[in-house]
């Protein structure tokens, strides 16, 4: 692929979640892609992706996930994205619908000229957690 390549896949990626459409999210997917975070541990297959990205759309309809300019070696890249959101709905546990969640995360995705074959995310899981009331931390 070339870099021109990659970047409209990531520009058709970005596109998508801009329009929150867990559809078109898992399209650009390999088929047998794979997909890794915290919060969904290792997920195979379209099927499966899809999975995630209609958890985390129904518990926050509004999602912003933006990254800035993408560090890209080959066919792999990577991101440092921003997540923002507003609770609507079940969250990996009891939550305050209305509660507005942000933080920050980093991405590594493996490409090809099929789509995205490999992407893991790495973020701060158990702060999302608190952050949308789900764990209560205890102060000291």
């Amino acid at each position: 692929m070339t870099r021109s390549d990659v970047d409209q896949l990531l520009a058709r990626h970005h596109a998508a979640f801009a329009s929150r459409s867990a559809a078109d999210l898992t399209a650009g997917h390999t088929e047998f892609g794979t997909f890794f975070s915290p919060a969904a541990g290792t997920v195979i297959g379209r099927t499966e992706i899809r999975k995630v990205y209609d958890y985390w759309f129904a518990a926050f309809p509004d999602m912003e996930f933006t990254w800035g300019a993408p560090l890209v070696d080959g066919q792999r890249v990577a991101l440092f994205w921003q997540f923002g959101g507003t609770v609507a709905g079940q969250f990996f546990g009891d939550v305050q619908p209305g509660t507005r969640v942000q933080f920050d995360g980093a991405a590594d995705y493996v490409v090809s000229p099929e789509g995205i074959v490999s992407a893991r995310h790495l973020f701060d899981f158990t702060g999302a957690l608190v952050a949308a009331g789900v764990l209560k931390v205890k102060p000291t």
